[in-house]
């Protein structure tokens, strides 16, 4: 009824709408999709999603087990129906222009940040893949006429998608023969939608990145030591140095008054520094760089830290992965048995991660999770200051506003890391 309600009139690709509940040991699911050629005003598509009652205005696991449940459905079918450009369609391709209700019911929930507007637990993602795809199997297979329709109209979707790659493609090149970018930066090959840039911290970590990533859609650029503080730091200082010339190069957007978010080489931009108090003083440079040089990024919500874990728990052929020392603890409880001899080990950087680990956790988009970078009117919870004072005050030169600053916000400290 509530999908209903928000397509009203719209014409639909489907003449019925996907819609499944399954209870299992683990959680229930709940789920109504439909799709319609066209879309939702300034936006492609819409979803609303649940978990425990709780709104999850950012999505989170459970979204993504129902966007890979639905995308390898659908590629399925086409390989059985030998449809062979059905088989590479997107997951953007057949969620876009798609309405979403979704909502879950799980045992100990796990959400990124206080207000909890995504979902993070592992499990979630396992148990929307597992109980959506089976039934939306079982819809396609019951269903040719629609299954067809629907796999047209995402192909269809899908040959867009490659006109506007191509398109972009071409002015790309022709923009790169201009623009000479810095030769430690691991280009990405394709320049199509969703292509990242991942700002890796030392040459060790972006070695295993270059290894991880997806060599179509990500590129990697690898940071030496802790940058400059461009707070404090003066403009001499700014234009030697190398590491925030070669980052701005690979962006291609250009500062301050030159700047313009239409000339960004990439979709999203993500941060990725070891889960330790170093990593996040470099995120910490990071951010005020791209505050006070390139604030149209954030403004625009290009900006993104990468949410790497910080422990992985070893039973027998089992392996979890936790944040924190919180989430190791709630993990050990929810996923081994009190008996069990858990191996667990502490990531001191994304150095000591192979490869695969890192691209698991932390790279793939279909099971790592980032967080965006916001710029909010106002910071209510802490201070009164806007955010260019804030930033003034945590990050310039002078340390009394720094030290008057944490002797009036002490006390909302929740996880003191020394």
């Amino acid at each position: 009824d509530q999908l209903e309600e928000v397509f009203g009139s719209k014409t639909t690709i489907t003449d019925q709408n996907f819609c499944g509940l399954v209870e299992t040991s683990d959680g229930k699911v709940e789920w109504a999709i439909a799709w319609t050629p066209a879309g939702f005003g300034d936006n492609d598509g819409f979803s609303r999603s649940y978990c425990n009652t709780i709104p999850t205005p950012d999505g989170g696991t459970h979204e993504a087990g129902f966007r890979s449940a639905i995308t390898k459905g659908l590629r399925n079918y086409a390989d059985l129906t030998g449809n062979k450009k059905g088989t590479s369609i997107t997951a953007d391709d057949i969620m876009g222009h798609s309405g979403l209700l979704l909502s879950v019911f799980i045992r100990n929930p796990e959400f990124v940040g206080q207000t909890k507007d995504k979902l993070s637990t592992t499990a979630a993602f396992r148990l929307v893949e597992n109980a959506v795809r089976d039934r939306f199997d079982h819809w396609l297979a019951g269903s040719p006429k629609e299954a067809d329709k629907l796999l047209v109209w995402a192909i269809d979707r899908a040959d867009e998608r490659a006109r506007r790659r191509k398109a972009k493609e071409v002015s790309r090149k022709s923009a790169t023969k201009k623009l000479r970018l810095p030769g430690k930066l691991a280009d990405c090959s394709n320049s199509s939608g969703n292509t990242e840039l991942f700002i890796v911290e030392g040459d060790s970590a972006g070695g295993s990145a270059k290894q991880a990533r997806d060599r179509a859609t990500q590129a990697i650029l690898p940071l030496r030591g802790k940058i400059l503080n461009v707070a404090s730091a003066t403009a001499d200082k700014m234009e030697k140095n190398q590491e925030l010339s070669d980052l701005l190069l690979a962006l291609g957007t250009g500062f301050g008054a030159r700047f313009n978010v239409d000339d960004l080489r990439y979709d999203k931009i993500i941060i990725m520094t070891d889960a330790d108090v170093d990593g996040a003083h470099i995120a910490a440079l990071l951010i005020t760089f791209f505050y006070k040089m390139t604030p149209g990024l954030i403004e625009d919500g290009r900006l993104y830290m990468a949410m790497p874990p910080l422990y992985r728990l070893s039973y027998k052929g089992k392996t979890v992965y936790a944040m924190d020392d919180e989430d190791k603890e709630l993990l050990m409880e929810v996923e081994f048995k009190p008996n069990q001899k858990v191996d667990i080990g502490r990531f001191k950087g994304l150095g000591e991660m192979n490869p695969g680990q890192l691209k698991e956790t932390t790279m793939n988009p279909e099971t790592r999770t980032l967080a965006r970078i916001t710029l909010p009117d106002s910071i209510d919870e802490l201070t009164e200051l806007r955010p260019a004072e804030l930033i003034d005050t945590l990050m310039g030169k002078k340390v009394e506003h720094r030290f008057r600053f944490i002797q009036e916000n002490a006390h909302f400290a929740e996880d003191l890391d020394i």
